[in-house]
This record gives structure tokens, C-alpha cells and sequence, in this order.
């Protein structure tokens, strides 16, 4: 088993909430796996507004490499595995989730391509090497980040990426937390996440990539509603609205719109345990 290391001890005392706890999806599978289940029953949605910037630095790093074969980690709703399929001979998609996994098969097959699957946590999955590996925002539930990044380094021929958006994923959070309020969030990135590639010894070089996302709520309700999933304690309409209403523009059909401009962020690096090199 790969040894903690100081920066993983960091990660993992960062997944925890404010009250100590960890999340119920961090800590039992079953109920991540009910939640993509929930959210597979309305079919996939439109690709991220944010996604098409990161592709196109992805595709940019795969230029000239020689890659033919793709594993993916963690791909969603597929912001990524769909722009994959169109440029590259193969990919697998590894997810904990069956009902995931076979909506973005079933998008895949009306493409007219395959994507092969992996039902398994990244940890327990069985895969043989792959020219790139890649994995974008999937990174809530990790709590042995060393030996997560070993067994990705591992699998990998030529190339490794993996990402995330620069915390917070909502310019108000950090309004409610200086409000008091008991907020729990994604709070590590990238820079976090370079540290523990470091401690196991994988250099890897970070790509900042400026970021906008759109986000449009029909109504105050919907943006109370949204702001509530991150709180740990209920608080009133009153106390939340003046966090939240001067970050969004409000349209002549009342619905809501704030652009939130941030950084989307890669780590890349040549994979220096793989398994099986050329």
C-alpha cells in the first residue's frame, strides 16, 4: 500500500467538512452510485458550458504524441469522453457507476462509435495500459490520493492529465463562509493535488487556462435552492439573498445569469512507473 505522505495528509484533512464529518458520498459507494442513478434517469445533459476550453487544451497537449488509445476517469456526463471518442481510435470510460456508464454508451453508439467500459471505484479497477490518461473535476471522493496517482501514473504510456476547476465552483461561497454560515465546498485544487504528485516523486507542470461559466437560475427560489445544497445548518431567505443577488443579473423574464470567471487548471506530465513503456 502507498505510504501517506505529508501533502495527501493535507488533502485528506481538506475533504472533511466544517463539523469534521466527511460527506455520505465520500464515505459509502452505494449512495454515490444511487446518486448517479437518480441523475441518469433524465438522460444526459447539454456539455458544460465551461468544458469546451479545457478540450481544447487537452487536444492541444495530445498533438504529436502518437496517441491512439484513451482511459478516462471519472467522466460525468461525458464533457470529455465524446471529444475523445471523435479524435481518438479507443476510449475507456472507468466509473463506479453501471447507470452512467451505459448512458454514455448508449450517446457513444448513436455517434457510431464504442466506448468501452469500466465498472469499478479507479482504486479496484483492472485495466492494461492506455497512451493517455486523462481525468477532469472527479476527485471529491478521493481519500488515498498517492496511491490513486501511482496506479494512474501506471497505466499510462505516453501521457498523463488530469484537472480540475480552481475552487470555489461558485463566486458566493466564500461570501456565506465569511457570513458565518457552516458551508461545506470544495475548497483543494490543483496546486494541492501538485504537491502530492511531488511526494511520490511525478513531476508534473500545471496549465492555467481562463474559464468562464454561465449560470442561469429561472428564479430566486432555484438560486436559494442551490445555495442551500451547500449548507450543513438551514438559514432564511433573508440572510442568503444579500450574499447572493449581487453576483447575478437579473433578466426581463426574472430568471437570474452570473458569469463566473476562473481558472481551469491541468497537471501533465510523462509517466515515470509505467508498467508497460514503449
Amino acid at each position: 500500500m502507498q505510504k501517506h505522505t505529508d501533502a495527501g495528509n493535507l488533502w485528506r484533512k481538506g475533504l472533511a467538512r466544517p463539523d469534521g464529518t466527511l460527506a455520505a458520498r465520500v464515505t459509502d459507494a452505494e449512495i454515490e452510485r444511487d446518486f448517479w442513478k437518480t441523475r441518469a434517469e433524465s438522460g444526459l445533459p447539454g456539455r458544460d458550458n465551461y468544458a469546451r476550453q479545457v478540450w481544447q487544451a487537452l487536444s492541444a497537449l495530445c498533438d504529436g504524441q502518437g496517441i491512439h488509445t484513451v482511459l478516462e476517469i471519472g467522466p460525468g456526463w461525458g464533457n470529455y469522453t465524446f471529444p475523445l471518442l471523435e479524435r481518438f481510435d479507443s476510449v475507456t470510460a472507468v466509473d463506479i457507476s453501471p447507470d452512467n456508464l451505459l448512458l454514455l454508451s448508449r450517446r457513444a453508439t448513436e455517434m457510431g462509435r464504442r466506448l468501452n467500459t469500466v465498472c469499478a471505484a479507479w482504486e479496484e479497477a483492472d485495466v492494461a495500459p492506455h497512451d493517455l490518461v486523462f481525468a477532469y473535476n472527479c476527485f471529491y471522493r478521493l481519500t488515498e490520493p498517492e496511491l490513486f496517482f501511482e496506479k494512474l501514473d501506471a497505466a499510462a504510456r505516453k501521457l498523463c492529465v488530469i484537472g480540475m476547476n480552481q475552487p470555489p465552483e461558485l463566486p458566493w461561497l466564500k461570501d456565506m463562509v465569511d457570513a458565518g454560515l457552516p458551508v461545506h465546498y470544495t475548497r483543494q485544487g490543483c496546486e494541492e493535488m501538485q504537491e502530492i504528485l511531488t511526494s511520490i516523486g511525478i513531476a508534473a507542470r500545471r496549465l492555467d487556462i481562463p474559464n468562464t461559466r454561465h449560470y442561469v437560475y429561472p428564479d430566486q427560489t432555484a438560486l436559494l435552492r442551490r445555495a442551500r445544497s451547500f449548507l450543513l445548518k438551514p438559514a432564511t431567505d433573508e440572510a442568503l439573498l444579500p450574499l447572493l443577488l449581487p453576483y447575478h443579473i437579473c433578466q426581463p423574464d426574472g430568471s437570474l445569469v452570473n458569469a463566473y470567471h476562473f481558472t481551469s487548471q491541468l497537471l501533465v506530465w510523462e509517466p515515470v512507473h509505467a508498467t508497460n513503456p514503449e
